[in-house]
């Protein structure tokens, strides 16, 4: 008779344990698939040591396993929540609280047992299809074939194992808290929560406050953190503000659910009279007094997933765009290695050449970074012709036209207008040693590798006047083929070069009379003070292609996925409980029935309540991640945030998929 009680309330949760069964199944096989790629040679070989594939994706199977562990613990303590009905049955047909224990987890072991066996299966027939993917995100020249790893398997069966015991643990807990005076107490906190005293509703009000505090921040950031790195320093300052915005956003979310929403559901306009709609808003004040936290955590826990993914994906852009600003040409080498393999060069005819002529000269220009200070000390500064600036625009697009308007004026080229140009002013004029130099515009640096050149610092001026300055002359050959020969050419660079650091200049340069003092003169230095300069020997497009492409496609690949995992997961725990508490609302919606309330005004109850508990937070959490990337871009100007709008969109649609599914079952259980 026990054993039939206990298998009849196993099966009424059973319809409860599918969502978990099947998040459980998909994020199995994601771990798995992870991990066995991390077993698989061929493509560790092929990723290179420069990539830290292992690492990276041992970094994604760690995060997968903390989700689990967030997903099921708490979806453990519902389950168990709301069997305290079965729970007090136990105990009147004699279980002890071991043998209550026992079931649980006994229960939660067979759902795990299940979920990995199915996962696994699911996970090796789809790991080849992982490997496809992450060989196009990082673009290797890999074959992928079907790979098995039961060394997987045993970490993958060792984690859930782990998880479990764990759940175990928690369950252990949770039965151990339980009283029958808790049914007592849940009719107190009913009462509870439609009672909203005045200090609460002032705490709603801060709630409120703290989030547009938080999103205001957010918006006017630049204005804001120019005065912060002023008063901070650049690090500290932007840090500090981000540190207020992100606590103002987290607190105020909390609050939001826990105060806020009450307060406001405490009002009861005659407009609710109509549709059952001062029922949605009772339901909804309980609601919010019971799982507050839960729904503030899913709103920050969300947001913060799509910030990060954000930040991921803006590091991604713009080390992929720097790769036309390090190696703009096929090739770019020095005058004398291109001379060594100027014969060998017609292998991958036809190409184009041009040959950039430079002059690293004494200069001084006032930078200032905000909170930084201000650098006047004079530098190497590289000089560059109008005309070879033209001539090289051609093969390299990105460069912006210039037409100077003076004899002395000039066009700086920096790097920081790439990263830091909200915060990194520039002096309008530049000393050398004879003369001034008017600066009309700041423009990135898109002139190649830095370590082919001896300056810090670029300026493009007029023919005569780069004729006219005395400086150290050298060269830098760019060197351009089709897109079919760069695997050649790569092979011809690798065959006669050794990629070495030479062409020392040494220096010893200030500022005294408002004139720059110093000379510059070829060879080591006698000090080793940092005065010495190399140059590296070239710089090849497809090497830098290669090795960005890789390491960003493997970030990308682990945050998407991960980030993925963590979204259905918590569009899972939302239809978990809502399907439970539909279950527990039956009997008030048969007395509706009975009261002559037709179905379809009771379904349109249903489906107003789960939306709310849908997408309140995922709409909330939205605008944490739009406004979070909108501080982001700030920093990183020029990246493209295009993919992570689009994960910001699959989130809605993963949210409203589950909610769809919720409605449609409850409708047929209606």
């Amino acid at each position: 008779m026990l054993i039939r009680i206990i298998w009849r309330g196993f099966k009424k949760q059973l319809s409860n344990y599918l969502i978990f069964f099947f998040s459980l199944i998909f994020a199995v096989m994601v771990y798995y698939s992870f991990t066995a790629m991390t077993y698989e040679q061929p493509l560790i070989r092929g990723a290179g040591k420069n990539t830290q594939l292992v690492g990276m994706l041992g970094f994604g199977s760690f995060a997968v396993v903390l989700i689990l562990l967030f997903f099921m613990a708490n979806t453990n303590r519902f389950f168990i929540e709301n069997r305290r009905k079965d729970i007090s049955i136990f105990h009147l047909y004699g279980l002890n609280y071991y043998q209550i224990c026992l079931w649980f987890i006994l229960e939660i072991f067979f759902i795990g047992l299940f979920s990995f066996v199915i996962g696994i299966g699911l996970g090796v027939l789809l790991s080849k299809l992982f490997s496809m993917i992450l060989v196009k995100a990082m673009d290797l020249p890999l074959q992928v074939h079907f790979f098995f790893s039961s060394d997987a398997i045993v970490d993958t069966g060792l984690v859930v194992l782990f998880i479990l015991g764990v759940v175990s643990l928690q369950i252990l807990w949770l039965v151990s808290g339980y009283k029958f005076s808790h049914l007592k107490k849940l009719q107190l906190r009913k009462i509870r929560a439609m009672q909203v005293p005045t200090w609460k509703k002032i705490v709603g009000l801060i709630g409120a406050l703290f989030l547009l505090g938080g999103w205001g921040m957010a918006l006017a950031y630049i204005v804001l953190s120019r005065k912060a790195s002023n008063y901070f320093g650049l690090i500290q300052g932007n840090g500090l503000l981000m540190g207020t915005i992100f606590l103002l956003c987290v607190l105020g979310s909390y609050l939001f659910f826990a105060f806020t929403l009450r307060w406001y559901n405490s009002y009861r306009p005659k407009r609710l009279n109509k549709n059952l709609g001062m029922l949605s808003r009772s339901e909804w004040q309980l609601r919010l007094f019971t799982e507050w936290r839960f729904l503030g955590s899913i709103t920050v826990a969300l947001g913060l997933a799509l910030a990060i993914l954000g930040g991921m994906a803006a590091i991604a852009s713009l080390e992929m765009r720097s790769v036309k600003e390090i190696a703009p040409a096929s090739l770019m080498i020095t005058r004398e290695s291109y001379q060594k393999i100027a014969p060998k060069l017609q292998s991958v005819a036809p190409y184009q050449r041009q040959s950039l002529n430079f002059k690293a000269l004494p200069a001084k220009q006032s930078v200032e970074i905000s909170g930084e200070g201000i650098d006047s000390q004079p530098e190497i500064m590289d000089m560059i012709s109008l005309s070879d600036y033209q001539a090289f625009q051609k093969l390299n697009p990105t460069l912006q036209d210039i037409h100077l308007k003076t004899a002395n004026s000039t066009v700086v080229l920096s790097s920081y207008q790439r990263y830091l140009k909200e915060y990194t002013h520039y002096s309008k004029i530049i000393y050398l040693k004879d003369r001034k130099l008017d600066v009309q515009k700041i423009y990135p640096n898109f002139f190649g590798d830095t370590n082919l050149r001896y300056g810090t610092g670029m300026i493009v001026v007029s023919d005569e006047l780069f004729n006219e300055t005395p400086g150290l002359a050298y060269t830098v050959e760019a060197i351009d083929v089709k897109n079919k020969n760069e695997e050649k050419l790569n092979r011809l660079i690798r065959q006669n070069l050794k990629g070495d650091w030479d062409f020392p200049i040494h220096y010893t340069l200030a500022w005294k009379h408002q004139r720059v003092i110093g000379e510059i003169n070829e060879g080591e230095g006698p000090k080793k003070d940092g005065s010495t300069i190399y140059r590296s020997e070239y710089t090849s497009h497809q090497e830098i292609y290669r090795r960005t492409r890789s390491s960003m496609g493997l970030v990308l690949f682990v945050a998407t996925f991960v980030t993925a995992t963590f979204i259905i997961s918590t569009a899972s725990m939302v239809s978990l409980r809502q399907l439970s508490e539909f279950k527990q609302k039956k009997k008030k919606y048969a007395l509706l029935r009975q009261l002559g309330i037709p179905n379809k005004t009771i379904y349109q109850e249903i489906k107003r309540e789960n939306r709310v508990v849908f997408f309140i937070p995922a709409i909330l959490a939205l605008i944490h991640s739009v406004l979070a990337l909108s501080v982001i871009s700030h920093i990183a100007q020029n990246a493209d945030y295009g993919f992570v709008y689009l994960f910001c969109g699959l989130m809605l649609v993963v949210y409203a998929l589950f909610y769809g599914i919720s409605c449609v079952y409850q409708k047929k259980m209606l």
